[in-house]
């Protein structure tokens, strides 16, 4: 038989995986956009580099022998439910990718497991602050604060006006309760080889330009906060928040598994913020998010759970290559 596969989009969190999956002993390939390879060259971490003009062109990739695919949010970006149509095998279950895209099935899982989420509220029933967000994995992207319905109907005018939304953005666009707290993204793994959830991480995103505003006087300047996502910040939590992170982790793969069987496979992340009184979950990843790049060499969750180097990409793979020992592959592919 040939050597397993281990291939993924050349973007987000490409470099982990791939070397991920070389700690484990399986061959690698990366998949990159015209223009992106060269990163791959300096990084050694892919054997093979194949080149697409488009992200589009990974819905006609047929697999090679052995091959499987590790998804994470480029593919939601770029291709929307499109994703789920990928022919090369997806280690995990592609349905979590369609519960994580619609907003309303995002929400829906996170109260099924019982984990308090902001309101809601349609552009005319704006009573307070509220950040209004956009479809996709966009990395905060676009993303506004406002307070009434006028404010929310001027700033999306000019983001139409910008060509930084489409109309289809504008008509699904969330307008959420603003919760004023610290923001915490804690990464889970839920392993049906061990028959538990792992939390291997946590870390915060580092946005601009609203992480950079504090330095300014914004009584002199008028500056459009932006939550674009540009790096992350590894975070540990008070050791007394961490049974309740757990408890979350297991709660959502609880909700997972009966809203879509088998529901929530591999790595998952639930996007959360604190505040004094409670902990408040804004939505969830089905796959691996980019803040577990910072635990390459593990992180304090992952050295108590395995005494060992263990980053998010190389658990996926340990957690395949344990599959394969048992004859359990197919269970983790869809």
């Amino acid at each position: 038989m040939s050597k397993l596969i281990i291939s993924t989009i050349g973007s987000h969190s490409a470099l982990q995986i791939l070397y991920g999956a070389k700690q484990e002993g399986f061959n690698t390939k990366v998949y990159c956009v015209k223009g992106k390879e060269n990163l791959y060259k300096r990084y050694p971490v892919a054997q093979e580099i194949v080149t697409l003009d488009s992200y589009e062109d990974m819905l006609t990739q047929e697999p090679a022998i052995n091959e499987i695919f590790i998804p994470h949010g480029t593919l939601i970006a770029t291709l929307g439910k499109r994703a789920l149509d990928i022919q090369i095998p997806v280690f995990g279950n592609k349905e979590g990718m369609h519960w994580e895209m619609v907003r309303d099935k995002n929400h829906q899982l996170l109260q099924e497991a019982n984990i308090r989420t902001p309101k809601s509220y349609s552009s005319d029933k704006i009573d307070g602050l509220t950040i209004v967000k956009f479809p996709g994995a966009k990395g905060g992207s676009g993303y506004f604060l406002c307070s009434s319905q006028s404010e929310y109907e001027q700033q999306i005018a000019e983001l139409l006006s910008a060509g930084s939304i489409s109309e289809d953005d504008a008509k699904t666009a969330q307008i959420q309760e603003y919760i004023t707290g610290v923001t915490m993204y804690p990464h889970y793994f839920h392993s049906i080889i061990h028959g538990r959830v792992e939390m291997l991480g946590i870390d915060r995103r580092y946005e601009t330009n609203v992480d950079a505003l504090g330095r300014l006087s914004q009584n002199n300047f008028k500056i459009n906060p932006s939550y674009k996502v540009v790096g992350n910040q590894p975070l540990i939590a008070r050791e007394s928040l961490v049974p309740e992170l757990l408890d979350f982790g297991d709660r959502l793969i609880e909700a997972a598994a009966k809203l879509f069987p088998p529901g929530l496979l591999g790595p998952f992340c639930i996007e959360l913020a604190i505040t004094p009184e409670e902990i408040v979950a804004f939505e969830f990843t089905s796959r691996i998010v980019a803040g577990t790049t910072l635990y390459v060499n593990g992180s304090p969750y992952s050295r108590f759970l395995f005494d060992e180097d263990m980053s998010m990409a190389r658990r996926i793979c340990r957690e395949i290559k344990q599959a394969m020992g048992q004859r359990r592959l197919k269970e983790l592919l869809t």
